[in-house]
């Protein structure tokens, strides 16, 4: 389970944005790698195949219409609360408040004490617990929401997923379920339907060692209290605020300077 634990941390960003976890669990060769599916339960589907009715392809669009929203916002800062709760596992439990930030293709992620910088220049992971800042070389980071509207919803209706869809208090709730499925049981959605800005997502995840023990899954839940589009800030996506100097002779600069320097670049 400390697994899984690190892997949520490191697709925290995904997760607050839901696309790649979609894309991810919607994948078979995608869940194995990150899951690592035990590939000896093929017999765990559910007994009936199930397609999407004109119904539930209508409720879809609108899940379509937030992922299409979403892939627009190359300028983006939200910020709430992620957790992870494992029913096998309480020690694997976590809550963190979280920022998440996006211009164009530079990223900042924040998850508790820890801090991530996707720039142009560098890639810088702070880690407050440790008193350490490391910087390296920039990686390219995949853009969510990459995965196409076509190849999503086929995926999804070979899956045997039913959708439900509803408004409470103002907002869309639009969720697949399958109780039966090997390895996320249940997405759900909240959003705004007029400005599409994601609320709340959530998903149940399946225990692999007991799987038809609903008791026993994992629940992926973040709730997005601030959402602000065509905003950044700046000081989070600048690296001064982190390295005073240039590559590859950088100090710790500003809140960090007596932070110790691991350069990896």
């Amino acid at each position: 389970m400390k697994k899984y634990t690190i892997w949520i941390k490191v697709l925290l960003p995904v997760v607050i944005l839901s696309a790649m976890l979609v894309t991810v669990f919607a994948t078979p060769a995608l869940r194995r790698v990150f899951l690592k599916e035990n590939t000896q339960r093929e017999a765990f589907v559910p007994d009936a195949q199930h397609r999407f009715s004109e119904t539930e392809k209508a409720q879809l669009s609108s899940i379509f219409r937030l992922y299409a929203h979403l892939d627009s916002c190359t300028k983006l800062y939200i910020s709430g609360v992620f957790s992870a709760v494992d029913h096998a596992d309480s020690l694997a439990n976590i809550s963190q408040e979280f920022i998440f930030s996006r211009n164009g293709n530079e990223f900042y992620y924040k998850i508790g004490s820890t801090e991530m910088i996707s720039l142009a220049d560098a890639f810088i992971t702070i880690s407050h617990d440790a008193g350490k800042i490391i910087v390296s070389r920039p990686k390219k980071l995949a853009a969510p929401f990459q995965l196409p509207m076509d190849t999503l919803f086929k995926v999804w209706d070979n899956e045997n997923y039913r959708v439900h869809a509803g408004i409470s208090k103002g907002d869309s709730v639009v969720s697949l379920t399958c109780a039966n499925h090997a390895t996320c049981k249940e997405y759900r959605f909240v959003f705004n339907p007029e400005t599409l800005s994601l609320k709340e997502n959530y998903m149940r995840l399946t225990n692999l060692r007991d799987p038809f023990n609903p008791d026993m899954d994992k629940e992926v839940h973040t709730v997005i209290t601030l959402w602000k589009e065509d905003y950044v800030n700046g000081k989070i996506l600048d690296m001064g605020s982190y390295l005073s100097g240039s590559a590859p002779q950088w100090t710790p600069a500003g809140a960090y300077k007596d932070y110790k320097l691991v350069n990896a670049f």
